[in-house]
């Protein structure tokens, strides 16, 4: 017998860790039934065994002391009064009445070939139930529903998964990936900061570089701050009793404050690279939510289905984006064609912005309606924060919203002060350069949703992908609207404009076919195909291409 299912991760050399382990157990239907959150705790319990041919497993009559799931090899089941055989092989379990009743067994199990099993002791079994209140009145209704033959609805394999891994995560005291790079980003921001006032290296000497050490800096400081506003929100949810859905939602919200400092700084660098910025980000996100939906698994009609939150009120939102964007880029066409106008300024840009965020008020408080009327899935939104077992108290709670707002500023900073050392400094174009921050500043998003997929949840991840493009336009580039029309009224300064010309004009035009296209595709069938995913990344590659490729 192998020890725990820490020692097989260390000592075996192979996959068989504690995520492993812990996707071994959302196979077996029994344990699905009880709390994820608090069956985690049994990984390190579990041990590994191989069984030789003919051994025997269990035999009937003697006391049930463990469960035993296949994960290699076939078994056989022979019961007492009947000349039938049962055979089993991998992802079978036998022996799960002893964790709930700890009788005698009721069959006898040989390995007909050489077998790979992992066992979980009663004994380990009932001292976690002991420790916990939750788990007891899980086990209790479970063995009243085996008693009476009532089937309990338990969540799917792939949801009861991801919440355990979350609960892991809540629960770690330990530093994680994101607190270490954050750490770096910061270090490297009070570096420059210290430079930039003591003047120890004369940053045009190498203004590249220091360029470079601008952009990595904020990218860290950026990531870092979205992650600290999403752990906050859930330890705040978990102390407010938040479900899922408003915590995911108020979470997905805020992990864009980030972005809104980036171009906060940038507006005060160059209003036209603020701007660009915020309308390629959402032609980024519309392609990445378009390649990750190759990544999503597929049924027997090679369809993925889609959330209906997603279908219902998405659906409605994308045709609002695409109205808006069509009358601007159209107003913006007449106007560069028959020269009434150059630029849109001052309250013509306060107008669009707050249009823009008038609708996605009201979207958000259709979609809390919508929820609340049950009709969207429940899976598709994270668990309820108060299940995983957060630190809910309120200085870890006020820690998290600090390191996210201090990491906001740094990395929004870091961002302006690399856009101008390349637009003034290198003199690098302003919409090239404007695209490639739009890249740059969505990573911290494609680290979310790799993160959620990672864990399992593919709606969530989904929704993420779908939430980077319609929280683009109706919050982040409303805003730049806002502050460059709000300066350009309050200074009477030209710059504080967008100017109507073929690339700006194309950029706001182009939006129209990017959410038609996407509109059709997600409400059409209400689910994703493979030709869909392609179809969509087609569209999106040619509009990349044809806006950056047109004359200014």
């Amino acid at each position: 017998m192998n020890s725990a299912a820490a020692r097989l991760a260390g000592d075996r050399g192979d996959d068989r860790g504690p995520d492993e382990v812990l996707r071994r157990l959302s196979d077996i239907a029994l344990l699905r039934a009880l709390p994820p959150e608090e069956i985690q705790e049994l990984v390190e319990s579990v041990e590994q065994q191989d069984v030789p041919a003919g051994h025997c497993l269990m035999r009937e009559g003697e006391p049930g002391d463990a469960l035993y799931l296949i994960e290699s090899g076939t078994a056989r089941v022979e019961r007492p009064g009947t000349a039938d055989v049962i055979r089993v092989g991998a992802g079978s379990a036998v022996g799960e009445g002893a964790l709930l009743s700890g009788g005698p067994r009721s069959a006898t199990v040989y390995a007909d070939t050489p077998l790979s099993v992992w066992r979980i002791s009663r004994e380990s079994f009932t001292g976690l139930v002991a420790a916990s209140p939750n788990l007891k009145r899980a086990l209790e209704t479970l063995v009243e529903s085996r008693r009476t033959g009532v089937a309990l609805e338990t969540p799917s394999q792939v949801y009861w998964l991801a919440t355990a891994r979350r609960a892991i995560e809540a629960r770690n005291p330990e530093l994680t990936l994101w607190e270490i790079l954050m750490a770096v980003g910061l270090l490297l921001w009070v570096a420059q900061f210290a430079n930039k006032y003591l003047g120890l290296v004369d940053a045009g000497d190498y203004e590249v570089w220091f360029a470079g050490l601008q952009l990595a800096t904020g990218m860290l400081a950026i990531q870092g701050s979205c992650e600290a506003f999403i752990h906050g929100v859930e330890r705040l949810g978990a102390r407010l009793k938040w479900d899922g859905f408003i915590s995911g939602t108020v979470g997905s919200v805020l992990s864009t404050l980030p972005e809104f400092v980036v171009i906060a700084f940038l507006v005060q660098v160059d209003p036209l690279a603020a701007f660009v910025t915020a309308a390629v980000t959402i032609y980024n996100n519309a392609l990445a939510f378009s390649i990750y939906s190759f990544f999503l698994p597929k049924d027997r009609r090679g369809a993925f289905r889609m959330p209906r939150s997603l279908t219902v009120a998405g659906g409605e939102i994308l045709i609002a984006g695409g109205s808006v964007t069509l009358i601007v880029g159209l107003i913006m066409l007449l106007f560069r064609v028959d020269g009434a106008r150059s630029t849109l300024a001052g309250l013509d840009l306060i107008v669009i912005g707050a249009v823009l965020i008038g609708i996605y008020v009201y979207y958000l408080i259709t979609l809390v309606r919508y929820y609340g009327e049950g009709g969207d899935d429940e899976e598709s939104h994270q668990p309820e924060p108060s299940r995983l077992g957060h630190d809910t108290r309120w200085n870890a709670i006020i820690g998290m919203f600090v390191l996210g707002l201090v990491g906001a500023y740094c990395g929004g900073e870091s961002i302006g002060a690399f856009a101008e050392t390349a637009l003034t400094g290198l003199g690098l174009p302003t919409i090239p350069t404007a695209a490639a921050l739009a890249f740059f500043a969505g990573m911290s998003e494609y680290i979310i949703v790799y993160k959620s997929h990672r864990r399992g949840e593919l709606g969530i991840a989904l929704s993420n992908t779908f939430g980077g493009m319609t929280q683009v336009l109706f919050l982040l580039l409303p805003f730049g609207l806002l502050v460059i029309g709000g300066a350009g009224l309050v200074t009477g300064q030209a710059i504080y404009a967008i100017p109507i010309n073929m690339a700006t004009g194309m950029l706001v035009l182009l939006l129209f076919p990017l959410f038609y296209a996407l509109h059709q595709y997600i409400t059409q069938d209400k689910a994703l195909s493979d030709l869909d995913a392609a179809a969509m990344t087609g569209i999106y590659l040619l509009l990349l291409y044809f806006l950056f490729t047109s004359p200014a």
